[in-house]
């Protein structure tokens, strides 16, 4: 099979390009079962569901996917075809975006999560809490708002007391992180919309509703920061590197005592991306990986996790200074 009259070249943004996929697939007359069994008849990785879940979408598949998905599909002549058109829809979305404009949609709608059963777990605090802080945190309890999640172990550490704020490097202090896919949102706390895991994790929200907690970058050398989440209730916590299944490569919060420099996994490299101004790829210290939006996703609530680094869109956010640093 070959792509014949679908042209992905042509695609004006990623809707189409999606619907260009949905129709090669169409073509092939193979279920998803039988383009999973393809995929791994050739060394590719294509799980069903992942290819059911992008074509429900109107965002842009990883490069990886969509390789697997058009050799799965029987065009795997025309793999190149696919790429290049993607690269170029990714490369338009990368325009220069002003860091000052990030109204939400007037559509936009935002859930609470349920709450979750499960086993007892420390609570964010460990000494006495005022009695207001009680009630609030009653109130947060009984809208499905859990607290963070504490970690005990040898390892203590703390970061230095400055770095280098050189402008190539975002500043310290109060903070928004927006994909710039979808400058509008900002990453704060939410929940594995999956289901999969149930603790807090870091998602995207709309920036009007992505407080509490407030973002804040913590240096630790030159262009290496703690991000720290700030909660008047649930305190200080330094968003973490998830190493366990469920929710392996989520970033969760960990309590401020259990935050050090000497981990890899709770410390961050902002780097400049491109042209664009205050816009980063963030990546794990020492580690080849960047965070990045699951599924190359744009939609509210969708989780931020750390994955192998692309060059796509979904892994540059805009970092820029809020008033009160």
């Amino acid at each position: 099979m070959t792509t014949g009259e679908l042209r992905p070249d042509d695609a004006s943004d990623p809707a189409e390009f999606v619907e260009m996929l949905r129709q090669l697939k169409d073509r092939s007359g193979l279920t998803y079962r039988q383009l999973e069994q393809r995929a791994a008849s050739t060394g590719d990785v294509l799980a069903r569901s992942t290819a059911a879940d992008i074509l429900r979408r109107s965002t842009l598949p990883r490069p990886e996917v969509v390789a697997a998905f058009v050799r799965a599909c029987g065009a795997g002549d025309q793999v190149e075809t696919w790429l290049r058109a993607r690269h170029r829809l990714t490369a338009g979305q990368l325009a220069p975006l002003s860091p000052a404009a990030d109204p939400p949609p007037a559509d936009a709608v935002t859930t609470v999560a349920p709450a979750h059963s499960g086993p007892a777990r420390p609570r964010w605090f460990a000494r006495p809490a005022p009695l207001a802080l009680l009630v609030v945190a009653a109130l947060l309890a009984t809208l499905g708002v859990g607290f963070w999640i504490e970690r005990r172990d040898d390892e203590q550490g703390k970061a230095p007391a400055s770095a280098g704020d050189g402008a190539r490097f975002p500043s310290a202090g109060l903070s928004q992180i927006r994909p710039v896919r979808s400058p509008h949102l900002c990453l704060t706390e939410g929940r594995d919309r999956t289901g999969r895991y149930t603790k807090e994790i870091a998602v995207q929200r709309p920036c009007s509703e992505a407080t509490p907690p407030d973002t804040s970058l913590e240096p630790v050398a030159d262009g290496m920061f703690f991000i720290h989440w700030v909660h008047p209730v649930l305190g200080k916590g330094c968003l973490t590197i998830r190493e366990e299944d469920p929710g392996r490569d989520l970033l969760e919060p960990w309590n401020e005592k259990d935050c050090s420099a000497d981990r890899p996994k709770q410390v961050f490299h902002f780097e400049p991306a491109g042209a664009t101004p205050g816009a980063y790829r963030i990546r794990p210290d020492r580690s080849e990986l960047c965070v990045g939006l699951r599924d190359d996703d744009s939609d509210v609530s969708d989780a931020a996790l750390v994955e192998p680094c692309t060059g796509g869109s979904d892994q540059v956010f805009l970092v820029n200074s809020l008033p009160g640093n």
